[in-house]
């Protein structure tokens, strides 16, 4: 019986964890940028990659939770913030 139930916990934990980084881009967090950012004005002109790594500067005291997303994570973050940006 718990041989069963290990194997059933081993194959279900990396099915549970490899939907992170979609939960991620949809759980809200990319909302936090709007309390200091205005995309439209303040990342005019600069790609993703570019706001990425604005957004991975911890001199910036605002940025340092910034650190617990990983690169994937804040991109994803980053792709909705433009595309909400796009569409108005």
């Amino acid at each position: 019986m718990q041989r069963i139930f290990l194997a059933a916990l081993l194959l279900a934990t990396p099915l549970a964890l490899s939907g992170l980084p979609v939960q991620a881009q949809d759980s809200g967090d990319d909302i936090v940028c709007l309390d200091c950012h205005v995309p439209a004005e303040d990342w005019e002109g600069m790609t993703p990659e570019e706001i990425l790594t604005h957004a991975r500067d911890m001199s910036n005291k605002r940025h340092k939770d910034n650190g617990e997303f990983t690169d994937d994570q804040l991109k994803a973050m980053i792709a909705e913030l433009l595309k909400d940006t796009a569409a108005k």
